[in-house]
């Protein structure tokens, strides 16, 4: 699903260390932090049609 322009931020907590691992794994699928979570908070919400997020290999992630 296509990025939403326009729709408000929403700040949470994350621990530094793992906020740059979580980008370097959804860069290395060429996709960002944001469609992510957005796929993610689709799914987790059971909104009809949506699949979970993929997720890296263990390979790739890994080497990072």
């Amino acid at each position: 699903m296509a990025p939403t322009r326009g729709t408000p931020t929403r700040p949470i907590r994350i621990d530094s260390t793992l906020w740059e691992r979580f980008g370097a794994s959804v860069g290395s699928l060429g996709l960002d932090r944001s469609a992510v979570l957005r796929d993610f908070i689709r799914w987790y919400t059971r909104e009809p049609g949506a699949k979970m997020p993929r997720r890296p290999d263990v390979t790739a992630s890994a080497e990072e």
